[in-house]
C-alpha cells in the first residue's frame, strides 16, 4: 500500500453509501456513520451521535492565483460549508483514537454528498423559508 498522509479508519460500520476524496479532504457515508479526512487527521461521527447539519457562511476572500499571463484563477472547490453538530465523535491521528463529547465540525460537502445523506439518513432536511 503506497504512503498516504489520510489517517485510514479501521472500524468503520455499516455499508458504504459514497466516499469522495477531492485536494485534501475526503468525505465517506456508511449506513452507520460519517467520516472526514484530512492529512493527518479523520473525524469519525456515528449517525445516531449526529444533532444537526446547517449550511455555514465562511466569511473569507477568495483567493486568486495568477498565471504569467496575468490571468485570474478561481480555485474550482467552491463547496457550501456545513456545521455538523454531534453529541460524540472519534478523532483519529497518528497518536491514537480520541473520543469528543458534544462538538461542532466545519466541513465543505457537495450537493451530491447532502443529497445522499437526506436519502439515506434519518435526518429531517429542513428548508430555508
Amino acid at each position: 500500500m503506497p504512503y498516504s498522509n489520510f489517517i485510514q479508519v479501521k472500524r468503520m460500520e455499516g455499508e458504504l453509501l459514497l466516499s469522495q476524496k477531492r485536494n485534501r479532504l475526503g468525505c465517506t457515508l456508511t449506513t452507520r456513520e460519517l467520516i472526514f479526512q484530512k492529512p493527518h487527521a479523520s473525524y469519525q461521527i456515528m449517525l445516531s451521535d449526529t444533532l444537526g447539519i446547517l449550511p455555514y457562511k465562511v466569511n473569507r476572500k477568495q483567493e486568486t492565483v495568477k498565471n504569467l499571463a496575468d490571468t485570474e484563477v478561481y480555485p474550482l472547490f467552491t463547496n457550501q460549508y456545513y456545521r455538523i453538530t454531534a453529541s460524540r465523535l472519534y478523532v483519529i491521528n497518528r497518536n491514537g483514537r480520541f473520543e469528543r463529547d458534544s462538538t461542532d465540525l466545519l466541513v465543505p460537502l457537495t450537493d451530491r454528498f447532502i443529497r445522499y445523506i437526506a436519502r439515506y439518513t434519518d435526518l429531517v432536511s429542513v428548508s430555508p423559508t
